[in-house]
């Protein structure tokens, strides 16, 4: 009889993170608690309990608990590249920052992770270079010289490269940044032809930034928003980027947006709970615990692109515990899909405990606490995985 609940997730199993043929949805559980918070290979030291890790184990076997799709990936495997997602930012306009901005950007699309990147601090095109005496050329011919990095990247590896740029709603540039995707009927016919031929940043998702001075007059009588609505109606894209109040500074996200950050080189952390699997509060109450746990494992066990990532980790080391099948539990439970009691109930256990039980983690080993601890991503192929 199958682990899983259909013929597809079992082929998604099978073709897209079974290490081996013939591997089970038991051994791979196994080897993702055994590496990101067991005895690692020959190491001593573990980083939970024997009886913490069995029923870590456990959960996830029974996919109550289903780490992020980098997690069972690589875990047992050489690398330890944990990590969906990467946040950056283009923090100066120098030669210097242009080539150190593709460094990053490679280095991290190449562990399989997604970026996303803030350009709004790069200077509008034409505006003067100094020290060369020539023109700048503005942010949108180095998006797309990472659109194309990240073509070549997706053809290499295992997995597409996910990339995201934004830019702020003031900026100089922002009317071609806008229609940069109003691609020409030749060029839409090509893609019909060939889905991966070349076109201006279709390796990319893009999104405004807006602040508080956006509102000022009332956001509604804003030209650039008004701009950007009728564009994200007629093609999608660019999509919006709300930062607003004590929260202003966090333009950086990843492509699915479910992380948020101020500093350059953070990095997204991903488990979801799939409460469609959960019978008790209790037994979720357990489930959301070793999950954080298991989260805060990660940010001392996942290998890091480079230097500075390890920095901002170690100084923001955020989590990213979520939720799936919460349709289904409302369904088990008889009720609507809807907002009830017992949902807010355990909602706020999902809250607290997560909370609770990575700051003790955390504690037992002396490390900073985590800045954020919950993040609701989008469950593409571990959403399939649990059916």
């Amino acid at each position: 009889m199958s682990e899983f609940r259909n013929s597809f997730a079992e082929t998604i199993f099978k073709t897209k993170y079974a290490k081996f043929e013939g591997e089970t949805w038991a051994q791979r559980a196994h080897d993702i608690v055994e590496d990101v918070c067991g005895t690692r290979f020959g190491t001593t030291n573990s980083l939970m309990s024997k009886e913490d890790l069995v029923e870590l184990e456990n959960h996830i076997k029974e996919q109550r608990f289903f780490p992020g799709g980098r997690y069972i990936w690589y875990s047992g495997r050489g690398h330890s590249f944990f990590n969906n997602c990467f946040l950056l930012r283009a923090e100066e306009d120098s030669r210097e920052e242009w080539a150190a901005l593709m460094q990053r950007s490679v280095s991290c699309l190449m562990t399989g992770g997604g970026i996303g990147i803030d350009y709004s601090r790069l200077r509008a095109k034409g505006r003067p270079l100094s020290k060369t005496g020539g023109k700048a050329s503005g942010p949108i011919p180095l998006m797309q010289m990472i659109n194309e990095a990240g073509r070549g990247v997706m053809q290499g590896g295992s997995r597409r490269s996910a990339i995201y740029a934004s830019l702020n709603w003031q900026h100089e540039d922002i009317n071609q940044f806008l229609t940069i995707k109003n691609w020409s009927d030749d060029i839409k016919a090509m893609k019909l032809k060939d889905f991966n031929a070349s076109a201006p940043l279709d390796m990319t998702n893009i999104s405004v930034n807006y602040d508080d001075a956006s509102l000022v007059g009332g956001l509604e009588n804003n030209e650039v928003f008004k701009k950007n609505v009728r564009q994200a109606l007629e093609t999608a894209e660019p999509g919006f980027s709300f930062n607003f109040g004590d929260k202003q500074n966090e333009t950086l996200r990843n492509a699915c947006t479910e992380v948020t950050s101020e500093d350059d080189s953070d990095v997204c952390n991903l488990g979801s709970i799939n409460l469609g699997n959960i019978s008790s509060l209790d037994e979720f109450r357990s489930v959301v615990s070793l999950a954080s746990k298991f989260l805060v494992c990660g940010t001392l066990r996942a290998d890091l692109p480079y230097d500075k990532v390890y920095k901002v980790r170690e100084k923001n080391r955020r989590l990213g515990l979520g939720l799936m099948g919460i349709h289904e539990w409302l369904l088990k439970k008889g009720y609507q899909y809807e907002v009830t009691p017992e949902l807010h109930e355990w909602l706020k256990v999902y809250r607290d405990e997560s909370k609770r039980a990575a700051d003790e983690h955390c504690d037992r080993f002396f490390i900073s606490r985590p800045a954020a601890y919950r993040a609701i991503a989008p469950t593409g192929s571990i959403g399939i995985l649990a059916g």
